[in-house]
């Protein structure tokens, strides 16, 4: 008894040990994904079977009894063969079809682990977003409360009271969005990891936007194919080996080599013992209607092809330019922030016994307004940034790494 209790405390530990969960053991969650699931198993099927033809299609053995005299009885075996052509057009198609589908699971990967990139991004981001917004609409308050005190002063101003108060509901309904897409990204992310709901998420090394800045500039991804293309690109050849297939069966070929041997006490073996050889003879129309359908999928696939790859070229382009307009805009409102007299100015007013409470609180409300900004533009700069490795290819290659991580300038 005390065996199986120990058993189960050792077991169930690692539930309640302390520290958070690290951002990596989230993202290689895409495992458990059942698309990945299921194009893996694919995959290990079709790599552990075989689908060549053999050079033999159909062997056939007959024996019939000649005037019902089973002293002369006949035996004939019939082989019928599979064309050269056809064996390996074949093999190529079966290797063609494995590779696909190991693109397949590449693609399934990617999707997984984009959903994953997206849900750690939102909880980390929208947390610090709603945290400034709670901050923010304490300060409303007390300007609210401040402005309803001077009612009475002569240089009150109505119109700047209204206003407030529209702030402060602007705000309410904002930071109600914002709790709303955390409760869902919550939600999402207790299904997927339930560990990290329970622990939180450890981001001590988390990307920064100057990270993100100079995996731009080393990063070159001219030459990473994306598996949507490779997937597209093997449909094409497919189809083309298909054709090739139906090609083959109108050209004139062996149709199949059978042996004979009656036996009769009268004859001799050599009179008994006999060879035939059958040839396939296509007329010109045969195998035509399939041919033009098939040329006409060629076509389809070309283009769902050419078209694929121009919208990927133009994603990543487009991906790259937003990337780095948010960059630049980042880079101004951050030294906006810094160069900025409005905390110097904060603090020297509040040494002054006569500070004017007014000024304090609108110094305040600059201030965390432009904090407010400078997090949201860092949010949208890591939501693009994950949305061009995406378009780029990169979030499932092997080996695993992640992007979200400051290594990852290093690598």
């Amino acid at each position: 008894m005390r065996k199986c209790i120990f058993s189960y405390l050792i077991s169930v530990i690692p539930l309640f040990t302390f520290g958070q969960v690290p951002i990596s053991d989230f993202l290689k969650s895409y495992q458990t994904e059942e698309a990945v699931n299921f194009q893996s198993s694919k995959l290990n099927s079709l790599n552990q079977s075989s689908f060549n033809l053999a050079y033999v299609e159909k062997l056939e053995f007959r024996t019939e009894t000649n005037e019902f005299d089973w002293r002369k009885q006949e035996f004939l075996v019939r082989a019928s063969p599979n064309s050269r052509k056809h064996v390996k057009t074949q093999r190529q198609y079966q290797k063609t079809v494995s590779y696909i589908t190991q693109m397949e699971l590449a693609i399934a990967k990617n999707q997984a682990l984009r959903k994953r990139y997206d849900l750690i991004v939102d909880v980390i981001y929208l947390k610090e977003i709603l945290s400034l917004k709670n901050k923010y609409a304490q300060l409303l308050s007390d300007k609210v409360t401040l402005l309803r005190r001077s009612i009475s002063l002569a240089d009150f101003d109505v119109m700047e009271l209204i206003e407030a108060e529209d702030d402060v509901q602007k705000n309410v309904r904002e930071t109600m969005d914002i709790m709303n897409a955390i409760i869902t990204t919550d939600n999402s992310i207790q299904r997927i990891f339930p560990l990290l709901e329970e622990k939180g998420i450890e981001d001590v090394n988390f990307i920064t936007v100057n990270d993100i800045k100079l995996f731009l500039k080393k990063s070159n991804i001219s030459k990473v194919v994306h598996p949507q293309l490779e997937v597209q690109s093997g449909k094409v050849y497919n189809k083309m080996l298909e054709y090739e297939w139906e090609v083959a069966k109108t050209k004139f070929s062996l149709g199949f080599v059978q042996a004979q041997y009656g036996y009769d006490s009268d004859d001799n073996f050599r009179k008994s013992f006999s060879i035939g050889i059958g040839f396939d003879i296509p007329f010109k129309s045969m195998g035509r209607i399939e041919l033009n359908e098939l040329e006409i999928s060629i076509h389809e696939n070309e283009s769902e092809f050419r078209n694929l790859k121009n919208e990927i070229s133009e994603g990543r382009f487009r991906q790259r330019q937003e990337l780095e307009n948010l960059i630049r805009k980042y880079d101004l409102v951050n030294q906006q922030l810094k160069e900025g007299q409005s905390e110097y100015a904060l603090k020297e007013y509040q040494k002054i016994a006569e500070a004017p409470p007014k000024a304090i609180v609108k110094l305040r409300e600059n201030t965390l307004r432009t904090e407010l900004l400078l997090k949201t533009l860092e949010y949208n700069i890591v939501q693009t940034y994950i949305e061009y490795l995406d378009y780029a290819g990169l979030i499932g290659q092997e080996p695993f790494r992640n992007y979200l991580e400051k290594s990852i300038v290093k690598d």
